[in-house]
């Protein structure tokens, strides 16, 4: 049984902890979170790459302040201020990617030949 390609994508999540309790963002305080933009453009390319890669992808969304994955922010240089892309270990992008070049980016590593790739 082969693995699974995973897409590793590093961005900050809105809400703090106090103590053991999680607190979320309200809608006062996504007003000023620094990546409110960067999240709404990753999730529409989520479903994109949902609807075309369906299962064969594994996507997780990581909070680079998740201690548990200190051995990828420190290997890949992952910052709170920006997204990072990384697809089996390695980095696609840093930012928000376009659709045609992160769908491009995926087809490589993931062995797809698609001459027909839909547009932006």
């Amino acid at each position: 049984m082969t693995e699974k390609a995973r897409l590793k994508i590093f961005i900050e999540q809105p809400g703090f902890s106090v103590g053991c309790v999680d607190l979320d963002y309200g809608e006062e305080e996504m007003k000023s979170f620094l990546l409110s933009g960067e999240r709404k453009r990753v999730g529409s390319l989520l479903v994109r790459l949902r609807e075309k890669f369906g299962d064969s992808l594994r996507v997780d969304l990581i909070d680079p302040r998740n201690i548990a994955f200190l051995f990828d922010i420190f290997r890949h240089h992952v910052k709170s201020t920006e997204p990072v892309w990384i697809l089996n270990g390695k980095v696609l992008f840093r930012g928000v990617p376009e659709w045609k070049d992160l769908e491009s980016a995926v087809d490589d590593v993931m062995g797809f030949k698609n001459p027909g790739s839909s547009e932006n």
